[in-house]
């Protein structure tokens, strides 16, 4: 189902932006997911794809628990834009490299999703996709409590999209992916939701 050209070829058509966000966002009132245009951080992440067991995995990973907005959250490997990247491209690479060992020099760029902001850090994340041939030799850093690999297949499985309370900071009812291995929402959720739309 998910051969080289194929997958490519679905990945390079138009983002389709809020379309594919709107449903994920953990806040019931649109405008409380505004982008605000005052002092944006930019920062990047890597979506990682590779082939393993007959299908097409990706990376994600949990954040230690610390005291800050993304204590133990589940997201991409990735992270704000140092004075020395020349892009977000090279953030996105180098903190791939920085956080589970993945090489700046492998995987293939395929596409930029649409950005995403995070009013709670202030955050605009530019999400980007690369396709490697084989599974990245990963080796995590302290950043990374927890390396998670999933299926596109469980991605576009309509099962594993459901709701889950988030008592900890007040918000209940929270659209998430509901997979075996984690439950991912926030700004993570709408990047998925929109990398599986364009892989339908």
């Amino acid at each position: 189902m998910w051969n080289r050209q194929n997958l490519i070829a679905r990945l390079q058509k138009e983002p389709p932006g809020e379309r594919a966000h709107i449903n994920f966002y953990p806040y019931r009132i649109k405008n409380k997911f505004i982008e605000t245009e005052i002092d944006k951080k930019l920062s990047a992440v890597g979506i990682h794809l590779y082939p393993e067991k007959e299908s097409i995995f990706f990376i994600l990973i949990k954040r230690p628990n610390y005291n800050g907005y993304h204590s133990g959250q589940i997201a991409f490997p990735g992270g704000k834009k140092d004075a020395t990247d020349i892009n977000l491209l090279q953030t996105a690479k180098r903190e791939s490299f920085e956080e589970l060992n993945i090489s700046m020099n492998i995987g293939e760029l395929i596409c930029e999703l649409t950005a995403v902001y995070i009013p709670v850090s202030n955050f605009l994340v530019q999400p980007f996709v690369f396709l490697h041939h084989e599974k990245p030799n990963m080796i995590k850093n302290h950043e990374v409590a927890e390396v998670i690999e999933i299926s596109l297949d469980e991605l576009v499985n309509e099962e594993n999209l459901g709701e889950i309370n988030l008592e900890n900071i007040g918000l209940s009812s929270v659209p998430a992916f509901i997979f075996e291995k984690c439950q991912v929402w926030g700004a993570t959720a709408l990047m998925l939701s929109e990398m599986k739309e364009m892989l339908k």
